[in-house]
């Protein structure tokens, strides 16, 4: 039997400068028997190289939750986002849906995804599910700077799965919010991370100038996940919307 999605009131797009987040469990989006008349065929396809039934359940999940979060933004039937990416992948509004200033990006992890929005900036998000067993060492050495590895371990043992965390969501936000992918290296520039800082990016080598152009925050989120966010200008207030 088909299933309808769980209806819910428009958007209004956010006002300038301030951020709108929509935090979802992917297994509670429902009309997913309904993804092949809303999801392109890039989409569909990128589905179908998934071997991992979960995995491919998740995508389309998140893809639905997407489209159907622009289209109460745009007043528009989801199946209609038109959705382009850059070079490196990162997707954004095409054609005359781009006129609306509407900017977004979604991240997940596990069951959880969330979105954000923002008007006429840039904008990155990253979310993680927290894994107190996580062996973060190598992970830190191999991605963080020679910086954020000398601060993240002259930390006191306890503090350090934290601002791993920390770390690696600010980071993620950053590279996601750019939209260069894996392009800009990312031992090439330093987010805050020790405990008691604010959340902000130090250093870009690349482009110095980057850090007076972005702005980082953490994400207020259930316990057991970490998030961050990164835009380009100035964060005005953040709020979760339903």
């Amino acid at each position: 039997m088909a299933t309808s999605p769980r209806q819910h009131s428009p958007l209004s797009l956010p006002p300038q400068g301030d951020i709108h987040l929509l935090l979802v469990r992917l297994s509670s989006i429902t009309g997913v028997d309904q993804a092949p008349t809303i999801l392109s065929p890039d989409e569909l396809a990128r589905a179908n190289r998934l071997l991992c039934h979960e995995a491919r359940e998740r995508f389309i999940a998140g893809r639905l939750f997407l489209r159907r979060s622009l289209g109460r933004c745009l007043g528009l039937n989801p199946a209609g986002i038109l959705l382009v990416v850059n070079e490196w992948g990162k997707p954004r509004l095409g054609g005359e849906q781009a006129a609306s200033g509407l900017c977004f990006n979604l991240a997940h992890t596990d069951d959880w995804a969330i979105l954000a929005l923002s008007q006429g900036c840039e904008v990155g998000v990253d979310i993680e599910l927290v894994r107190e067993e996580l062996e973060f060492g190598p992970m830190a050495r191999r991605f963080f700077s020679a910086c954020e590895r000398e601060q993240l371990f002259g930390l006191a043992q306890e503090q350090q799965l934290s601002a791993f965390y920390c770390c690696w969501t600010r980071k993620e936000a950053y590279l996601k919010g750019v939209g260069c992918g894996l392009s800009l290296p990312t031992d090439s520039f330093d987010v805050s991370l020790l405990p008691g800082h604010a959340p902000r990016l130090m250093e870009q080598r690349r482009d110095p100038a980057e850090i007076d152009r972005w702005s980082l925050a953490d994400i207020p989120l259930p316990p057991g996940l970490c998030g961050a966010l990164a835009v380009k200008g100035s964060i005005g207030a953040v709020r979760f919307i339903d």
